[in-house]
């Protein structure tokens, strides 16, 4: 066999098992981004507002969570603002609960008051970033629902 092509052969095998190398690597996935709304709500006898926030991971992969900083509305009154570090993982396509206690503004209090009885129950706003030290970024987030009475169970709200 000719040594030009004993080179070229070599070249191509070489090649060839560099290229299935590389295709057994691991496949990165982008971080999608998360989302947070109101899992529960509940009023403290001193008139704080205890609630579980639902982090929600919309990516395939297991994200970390950190800075989690958020203003709420509820009736459409400010409530008050979060600021905290969530510091979890998140499996991919799954959700965490983030406790937090707040005391809410006097007229998010009265508004709130006045407005979970109706039928609907009573609308909030939660908005503002989370952070996936992973990315490098803040996402922004939005969520809109409404929260009403759990049967049976005092001062709770989903």
């Amino acid at each position: 066999m000719p040594a030009l092509l004993r080179t070229f052969l070599r070249t191509l095998l070489l090649a060839s098992t560099l290229v299935l190398l590389a295709a057994c690597g691991q496949v990165k996935h982008p971080i999608n981004p998360p989302g947070a709304s109101i899992q529960q709500l509940d009023v403290l006898a001193d008139g704080r507002w205890k609630l579980q926030v639902r982090l929600e991971n919309f990516s395939d992969q297991t994200v970390r969570y950190g800075a989690f900083k958020a203003e709420l509305r509820v009736g459409g009154e400010a409530a008050g603002a979060i600021d905290t570090n969530a510091d979890m993982d998140i499996p991919g396509e799954n959700a965490d609960i983030l406790d937090i206690t707040l005391v809410p503004g006097a007229d998010a209090a009265k508004a709130f008051k006045a407005d979970i009885s109706r039928p609907d129950g009573v609308a909030y706003e939660l908005k503002g970033t989370i952070q996936i030290p992973a990315a490098g970024k803040d996402y922004k987030f939005a969520h809109k629902s409404r929260l009403s009475p759990i049967p049976g169970v005092a001062n709770s709200y989903r």
